[in-house]
């Protein structure tokens, strides 16, 4: 049954916010914080950009990037650590933004992208070191908690669909190389497998500002299956998660089924280091599986991921790190 409200019964000021004396609706923003903040178990993002928190940048905090939600993720993994419950947060990204890798504005995106996770994981790291300090837990890594993807994929040519003669350099190394980013441009976000919420807004300030980009989301849930202390919620929302993994590594995997434990994180890391290594060698094979490590790697810091020739991505003259530019005003990039 299906009801249509009549416009009186909508209460819209209690989503919105005032900006410079005006009318903001951010309820984007607070529904990702809501769902971050109650989170139990685990928190799973695709999202085309990842930035903001700029507040924790070890540089650039300056830049109007004030959305919370690497910020609240990143507390909420270092309230898990100090109270040592399980816990993991899996994001997937794309390789780069949509774009020519080398350009100012794409580069000066990804600087912005790189801060953001650099912070993330050096919080991560602090709480970490703190934990192990005190107690008899040892050995401890930020990506027992915390990992970020992406996807590429690379085929050779008997299993080729393309059509035609290559006839520009990019196509030609491609040709060659036979390896390409899969761009992710989902946005959403599953917590506990107990809610998905799915929309347009990705997770930077264009999308959570509440008065620059137009954006729409939609919570998912099931009453009857949600999550408890104990367990994940076994729903809907959990066989779309699962069908969502077994997509991107070519697999379905019964630790799927538990992604707080470490088997879980460790088994979608060694997919990911595995696909890693082929999407790498000289010799392309046909990949079924395309879950791939982020090309950023943390040991202290925030570094080019081993493998990439000059810190550049595959086939590009990008660099993964990025860099700012100053062509054109944060605002726009952010």
């Amino acid at each position: 049954r299906y009801e249509t409200a009549e416009i009186s019964d909508i209460i819209f000021s209690r989503c919105l916010d005032r900006k410079k004396g005006r009318l903001v609706d951010n309820s984007i923003h607070l529904s990702n914080i809501h769902h971050i903040r109650r989170a139990k178990h685990f928190i799973y993002i695709e999202s085309q950009y990842f930035m903001g928190s700029s507040f924790m940048w070890s540089e650039g905090r300056s830049v109007k990037c004030g959305n919370m939600i690497a910020a609240e993720i990143t507390f909420k993994i270092c309230e898990k650590i100090a109270a040592s419950e399980p816990f993991a947060v899996y994001i997937l990204l794309p390789m780069w933004m949509e774009g020519i890798t080398e350009t100012g504005p794409i580069q000066e995106m990804l600087y912005y992208q790189r801060v953001t996770i650099e912070a993330m994981y050096k919080q991560v790291e602090e709480a970490l070191m703190t934990k192990m300090a005190n107690s008899s837990d040892y050995g401890l890594k930020v990506t027992d908690y915390l990992n970020f993807y992406c996807l590429g994929t690379r085929e050779t040519s008997s299993g080729s669909q393309a059509t035609g003669t290559p006839t520009t350099d990019d196509e030609i190394l491609l040709s060659k190389t036979r390896r390409h980013q899969i761009y992710v441009h989902s946005k959403f976000m599953i917590v506990d497998d107990d809610v998905a919420l799915i929309g347009t807004a990705n997770i930077n300030q264009r999308s959570m500002d509440g008065c620059r980009d137009s954006e729409i989301m939609m919570a998912s849930w099931q009453p009857e299956h949600l999550a408890t202390e104990k367990s994940i919620a076994k729903g809907d929302v959990h066989g779309f998660r699962l069908h969502s993994w077994a997509t991107i590594t070519g697999e379905m995997n019964e630790v799927f089924r538990n992604p707080s434990s470490r088997e879980c994180v460790n088994t979608m890391n060694e997919i990911a280091n595995r696909n890693w290594q082929k999407y790498l060698a000289k010799e392309a094979t046909d990949m079924k599986s395309n879950l791939l490590p982020f090309p950023l790697e943390y040991d202290g810091g925030i570094k080019p991921r081993e493998g990439l020739s000059k810190g550049y991505f595959p086939d590009t003259k990008g660099s993964v790190l990025g860099k700012q530019s100053f062509l054109l005003p944060d605002i726009f990039l952010t």
